[in-house]
């Protein structure tokens, strides 16, 4: 078989050499697990010892001896017998109790076909007889299928039975594998969290990043996610997708996404008769959904399942296979177990009082531009006074050399940090993104995070973020570029390339002191705002009134040289004619650029206009955010009770429906039609903790309800029983509620018509 890799290094740290040719994921030892799966906890025997291993009773590798199943007979089905059941009593013929009666049942090479028995029968299968030595272990396999065909074709004289045999040619292609069936992705977890007409849906993501199919080469063919909603336990709702013969096959998602990938579209190999499987439009991967379209009160059951790609080289072509959703029902009909990616969730309306959890940002001193936006969606999953640090990777797109803060950048990444646990929580980058928050640029060739639109994130710990950022380098920042202090006549020009080097913030501030700053002779020749160069009437060591300091880096100051293009070209420098170039000096005094041109042609001529003495102009750009740019924010508990408003909702508090006529869409369906229906109505806005008790008109008790919710929850459902477990009568009823924690009472009344 194929191998593994050479381990150099030791059984606790062990190092993988893979030479050419070999399949790194099949010398994987005895366990028959590798490195890359998710239930690998370290090297065993025999792997990544450049052969294959068995060990009779202990393991095998994949596609080897016991494991390859292909290379061992088939004897096939050798009897078939169709019989009325016999009678339960000794000697007990054809019961498996009497072993020489059924031997002579299924020993019997026999494949009669049967038609005319209409009895309660009893069908045998066999295969045999075959010796089994003493020591040896043979595995016996079938194959059980069923399908839905035409009975017009199975009572013809062929028996034709499309969808029955394309089963069987798939089963086929499956024993050929060793039963390496075409796995569906690991299977997520599904979180819910309820809200006030609206569902929050959150899921992991094990199934992209922890799948691998030992049928496909052990690669990771995830693929994407769907989502399917239903109002009924059997998940029947979303099962509208009908296959050529009409019969319905495939559950209709409320929400898909999938691999930015290329692979779209229908299927066109592993067709399910007739019927392709769709694969997605190339959206990108989320694992949250918000579902808005619901009604408080109603019970919904929510399923995730993630899908692979399929296998389209492998024979015919098999089709993808996504997880499979299982909720077991009791004799009643109650829900006694449901898988995890499954969720049974009821959304309802906010308690009377209730002060939701809330977000405390903290203030930073940012060199970026834009805003990064916490948002609660599902308030079950926070962790309540916890500090999260926002902080974003950078891609350096160029740099001056000599000259620390000469740089363009670019962001392509997003990283939040669960500062109280010391954990990084979630990461966003080129190779794990959601939908198009991260865009390619193929005239930089360089990724960065989308500015076209507000970014949502996926949610981490029960939040996430939005984040709006203007831009993907550096620009100048007209609207807040300006004066500080005073309003001369004045132009600043940013240059038109070297700028986005130097795109951080500067102050120009004027002086009484005409020798304040003196050019430091940097350069013979520099570049204008429109990145031409200038050789000629440069004056480099000139005087001036005003300085200029980046304000950007607390941690220095830092002064940009001068140098004046002397413009009437008269040799000397004059302030109301010549045109002043700024730019930093690198660590060994030399110009590294020019950030912006200065010029005071607007006042015309008039040194009485100039700026004073005091004046202060700020120079600004709009930039990605930078490696120290750190976002930090805290999440608030719940507040107290607000007992004004507690008060100001119980006024609110009414009954649905109202009046009660036979059913309602709250009420779970019931197939079995031996149990009785499941009656529910809903008081709403209550508060959380309250006591409420229905009345008949003439004052009777009928039923008493103690209501202890979660402290968002402000809906109660009763199943309009009475105390002693009895249907009440239709008529009309009062009702009483009263919040244990204020005291405060609403009373009103509703119907019930049968």
């Amino acid at each position: 078989n194929g191998v593994y890799a050479v381990n150099i290094g030791t059984d606790v740290n062990p190092v993988w050499v893979t030479e050419p040719g070999e399949d790194a994921g099949d010398d994987v030892g005895l366990d028959g697990v590798g490195p890359t799966e998710l239930n690998y906890y370290g090297p065993d025997e025999g792997e990544g010892n450049h052969k294959p291993d068995y060990i009779e009773g202990v393991g095998c590798e994949p596609n080897f001896a016991a494991t390859d199943v292909s290379e061992s007979d088939m004897v096939g089905l050798t009897s078939f017998q169709l019989f009325e059941i016999q009678p339960h009593r000794p000697p007990y013929e054809k019961w498996f109790r009497n072993d020489k009666s059924m031997w002579e049942v299924i020993g019997v090479e026999s494949l009669i076909e049967e038609t005319e028995w209409q009895s309660n029968l009893v069908e045998t299968f066999a295969s045999g007889p075959f010796p089994l030595y003493q020591g040896r272990t043979e595995r016996i396999s079938m194959s059980e299928l069923h399908s839905y065909d035409p009975l017009e074709g199975l009572n013809s004289d062929d028996h034709s039975a499309p969808a029955l045999f394309e089963l069987k040619r798939i089963v086929q292609v499956i024993y050929e594998k060793d039963y390496r069936f075409a796995q569906p992705p690991k299977k997520p977890t599904l979180k819910a969290t309820p809200g006030d007409g609206k569902v929050i849906l959150t899921w992991d993501n094990i199934a992209d990043t922890k799948t691998r199919d030992p049928f496909v080469g052990n690669v990771n063919d995830f693929e994407g996610y769907k989502l399917y909603r239903a109002t009924d336990k059997k998940m029947s709702d979303p099962m509208i997708i009908t296959d050529g013969y009409g019969t319905a096959t495939y559950n209709k998602p409320i929400f898909q996404c999938d691999i930015k990938d290329g692979i779209t579209g229908f299927t066109d190999f592993g067709l399910v008769n007739g019927v392709g499987y769709y694969l997605g439009s190339d959206a990108g991967i989320q694992h949250y959904f918000v579902d808005k379209n619901v009604q408080n009160g109603r019970t919904y059951y929510y399923a995730i399942v993630a899908y692979d790609y399929g296998a389209p080289n492998i024979g015919p072509g098999i089709s993808p296979s996504e997880n499979n959703i299982v909720i077991k029902l009791d004799e009643s009909e109650n829900v006694k177990y449901y898988d995890k990616n499954v969720q049974i969730v009821t959304p309802y309306q906010k308690a009377a009082g209730y002060v939701p959890e809330n977000i405390e940002m903290f203030e930073s001193d940012l060199i970026g531009t834009g805003e990064v936006t916490p948002e609660i969606l599902a308030n079950k999953s926070l962790k309540i006074n916890h500090v999260y640090k926002v902080t974003f990777d950078v891609d350096t797109l160029n740099v001056i050399n000599d000259y620390s803060h000469g740089l363009s950048y670019s962001n392509t990444g997003i990283r939040v940090f669960d500062a109280t646990d010391s954990l990084e929580v979630y990461h966003e980058y080129p190779e794990n993104f959601i939908g198009t928050n991260i865009i390619y640029d193929d005239t930089l060739d360089s990724y960065y995070l989308n500015t076209r639109k507000t970014i949502q994130t996926d949610v981490f710990d029960g939040v996430s973020l939005d984040l709006d950022l203007p831009v993907r380098t550096a620009v100048y920042d007209s609207e807040n570029s300006g004066w500080v202090t005073g309003s001369a006549p004045i132009n600043v020009v940013p240059t038109s390339r070297e700028s986005k080097f130097f795109a951080w913030d500067y102050e120009i501030i004027f002086t009484d002191n005409p020798m304040e700053y003196t050019g430091a002779g940097s350069a013979s020749r520099i570049r204008d705002v429109n990145d031409t160069q200038i050789r000629r009437n440069l004056l480099t060591t000139e005087n001036f009134n005003f300085y200029v300091v980046n304000k950007t880096f607390t941690d220095s100051v830092e002064f940009l040289d001068m140098i004046v293009h002397d413009l009437d070209q008269n040799g000397q420098f004059d302030i109301l004619t010549d045109q002043i170039y700024v730019g930093p000096l690198t660590s060994g005094g030399k110009w590294a650029g020019s950030v912006f041109a200065i010029d005071f042609l607007s006042a015309f001529g008039d040194s009485t206009q100039l700026p004073k003495a005091g004046d202060v102009y700020k120079i600004t750009f709009k930039r990605p955010f930078f490696t120290t740019d750190t976002i930090s924010f805290k999440i608030l508990p719940s507040g107290d009770l607000n007992t004004s408003e507690l008060s100001q909702t119980m006024k609110d508090i009414k009954v649905v429906p109202n009046p009660y006529v036979a059913t309602n869409a709250m009420e779970t369906a019931v197939a079995n039609w031996y149990l009785n229906q499941r009656r529910d109505l809903m008081f709403v806005n209550v508060p959380s903790q309250c006591t409420i008790k229905i009345f008949t008109v003439s004052g009777v008790l009928v039923d008493k309800i103690d209501v202890n919710n979660d402290d968002d929850n402000g809906t109660v459902h009763w199943d309009l029983l009475s105390k002693e477990g009895l249907e009440v009568a239709a008529g009309m009823y009062l009702y009483h509620v009263q919040s244990k924690l204020t005291n405060d009472e609403k009373m009103g009344k509703f119907a019930i018509i049968k």
